[in-house]
């Protein structure tokens, strides 16, 4: 349900044996329109062309379905973090900063999915199971990440959470000063935001300190 790159979501049509995935397509078409206030199981059943008692079949109700949302969000990132790791085997440091960037577009792409994901709309201590196995996917995926670069003498040999707690704070924050407008013009522009993501980086890897003479 979430694409990779610029690939919009399309709405399929209902099949039969496919309403949950229907249902979700339709959902997060309607929660980027509309947002989670206006979201609603009857708005999403007309939306996906099913009867309005259908989406209960897969959902208790509208917090179940915005839960499952999330959790195709998280799982998404979890699958690029895998692809990533393959495709850049001997390169950890390479996995970290092309993460980096798929929590970055995914941002800029779908902020409503992302707001779901680390916004302040859904708790994962109080979700369901669904949800919080999703999440604890995906972070073990960027833990996993760091790792490599701590088996490879990259990065330090602390707290692997921590590391990942570091990188995923400046990469949210980052993507969040660029959707809101808070950047200004000029470094707003899109080849800007590619230097700054790329500084932010150097800068997350490297430190902000001199590594050599006087620091002050």
């Amino acid at each position: 349900m979430i694409n990779s790159g610029n690939k919009s979501i399309k709405k399929k049509a209902y099949h039969h044996g496919d309403l949950r995935h229907s249902l979700l397509v339709a959902a997060e078409s309607l929660l980027a329109r509309k947002g989670v206030a206006e979201l609603s199981l009857r708005e999403v059943a007309k939306a996906a062309g099913v009867s309005h008692t259908a989406p209960y079949r897969h959902f208790r109700d509208k917090r179940d379905l915005i839960e499952a949302l999330a959790a195709e969000g998280f799982r998404y990132l979890t699958r690029e973090s895998w692809k990533i790791e393959q495709k850049y085997p001997r390169q950890p440091e390479k996995q970290l900063i092309e993460l980096g960037w798929r929590h970055f577009y995914l941002a800029l792409e779908k902020p409503a999915i992302v707001h779901l994901l680390f916004g302040d709309v859904l708790s994962l201590k109080n979700a369901g199971k669904e949800l919080r196995e999703a999440a604890s996917e995906a972070i073990e995926s960027l833990i996993r990440i760091v790792k490599n670069g701590q088996k490879a003498g990259l990065y330090k040999k602390t707290n692997a959470r921590i590391l990942a707690l570091a990188a995923i704070s400046m990469v949210h924050g980052f993507s969040l000063l660029v959707i809101s407008g808070r950047i200004p013009p000029p470094l707003s522009g899109r080849l800007q935001v590619k230097y700054l993501g790329k500084a932010l980086a150097d800068i997350l890897l490297h430190g902000m300190l001199k590594r050599h003479g006087n620091t002050r």
